[in-house]
């Protein structure tokens, strides 16, 4: 066989990998730890908001890493940093089955934290940035859908366990089952991963095609990016799309058990919202090939908004748990802005010159969001014992993020527009 297609022909089992790889990192290992709090909680008779802070110290780690997410990359390859992340996920999940005291709950948020930095997000955007060059916002959506496959699935077999009857601590078996699979897969993805393909280039774009708002670009370099007011305006809006998104991911199954809502009902729930995922971000993704990024903000940030407020009007009647269905739509397709859509806002605005590191700044920045918001917002039920005053709060702020992000894109298509030209 030539040796060149055969390396054409291997990208779509770099592509595989990395669905597989975030159907497990993120679908099982993060996807439906909202299942977990109520049961953990209950069990060892801590308060929410001081557990929370488990989620304050992974993504604080993944903040960290994400800021030398390019160098470490660059210096260990992909390989040996994707075994890494495996290998913290699986520390993460012992810790988390055995633990009995708050601070072991912290140190499995940090492995957490770690092994997903480098098994999920920034990993898998840049392994596909490497082998593909077109309909970039298309296939990063399909490696991202797999969180919802995952999810859908991991909560099918994690709830029974969790919510087993007479057995305050069926977690502990949740999260020791989540490990085994975590491993196998692990080594499976590791073995199928390559570095990069051969003669990787970057094509010049046509402002004039379509195309263009999905192709690589030659982008901005980052010490030309950092001095740039839209890099920190558009850092601020991932900072706070994470923060209400993960806040309102944490504690939306333990609201709906709190308002008398079915347990098998709320885990129907996640299995809808997570299915929903998988249409959603490769729905997002299209829109961005198709669209651009401007209409992906718009239909994300304003479905965020409006899920919030359905959130207010749920209840255990019929007509409530039909909206709770509804809310797991909205949600779903609000969600990519703090996975897919990251990788897509790095590429539009500042290219490929510098996009590792760029992108792990972003991913920094909403880390960062994330490590604020699952406390603060079970401070909110500790405080007034209704999560109710942040989903209004929260509603309000999508809007505001999103006006503001609307020129943001205005202002980064004119530089675009000017450094394309002279590339040209």
């Amino acid at each position: 066989m030539n040796p060149t297609k055969k390396k054409l022909e291997y990208k779509w089992v770099i592509l595989v990998a990395c669905f597989v790889m975030t159907f497990i990192a993120l679908g099982f290992c993060s996807g439906n730890k909202g299942l977990y709090l109520s049961a953990i909680t209950d069990a060892l008779h801590i308060p929410r908001s001081l557990f929370s802070i488990n989620d304050s110290f992974r993504y604080v780690s993944s903040a960290v890493i994400s800021v030398f997410f390019g160098r470490l990359l660059h210096k260990y390859g992909v390989r040996k940093m994707v075994a890494f992340g495996f290998i913290c996920l699986i520390g993460s999940l012992l810790l988390y089955a055995y633990a009995n005291t708050l601070p072991m709950f912290y140190l499995g948020g940090i492995l957490l934290g770690v092994g997903l930095a480098f098994t999920s997000g920034s990993m898998t955007s840049s392994i596909i940035r490497r082998w593909f060059k077109k309909d970039i916002g298309k296939y990063i959506g399909i490696v991202y859908a797999a969180n919802g496959v995952g999810g859908a699935l991991a909560a099918q077999i994690v709830s029974p366990m969790i919510n087993r009857e007479g057995d305050a601590f069926g977690y502990r078996d949740a999260y020791l089952t989540v490990a085994a699979i975590v491993f196998v897969v692990g080594v499976v993805v590791i073995l199928a991963l390559r570095e990069r393909p051969k003669n990787e280039t970057i094509e010049k774009v046509d402002l004039k095609s379509k195309k263009s708002r999905s192709a690589a670009w030659v982008g901005v370099e980052y010490h030309k990016a950092i001095k740039m007011p839209i890099f920190f305006v558009g850092g601020i809006v991932v900072f706070l799309t994470g923060f209400m998104l993960q806040g309102i991911n944490t504690v939306y199954a333990a609201y709906l058990k709190d308002i008398k809502i079915d347990a098998a009902f709320i885990a129907t729930v996640a299995s809808v919202f997570s299915l929903a995922l998988t249409v959603t971000k490769i729905l997002v993704g299209a829109i961005y090939d198709r669209f651009g990024l401007r209409t992906v903000m718009l239909v994300c940030q304003l479905a965020g908004a409006t899920a919030f407020i359905i959130l207010l009007l749920v209840g255990p009647s019929l007509a409530g748990m039909a909206l709770t269905i509804v809310f797991a739509l909205l949600y779903a397709l609000s969600l990519p802005l703090e996975t897919l859509v990251v990788p897509l806002i790095v590429n539009d605005l500042f290219g490929n010159a510098s996009y590792d590191k760029i992108l792990g700044m972003y991913i920094a920045m909403n880390y960062s969001g994330y490590a604020l918001g699952a406390p603060l917002i079970n401070l909110c039920f500790d405080m007034f014992g209704s999560y109710k005053p942040a989903f209004v709060g929260y509603a309000a702020l999508m809007v505001v993020s999103c006006v503001v992000f609307m020129f943001v894109i205005n202002t980064a298509t004119k530089q675009k527009e000017a450094i394309i030209s002279n590339q040209n």
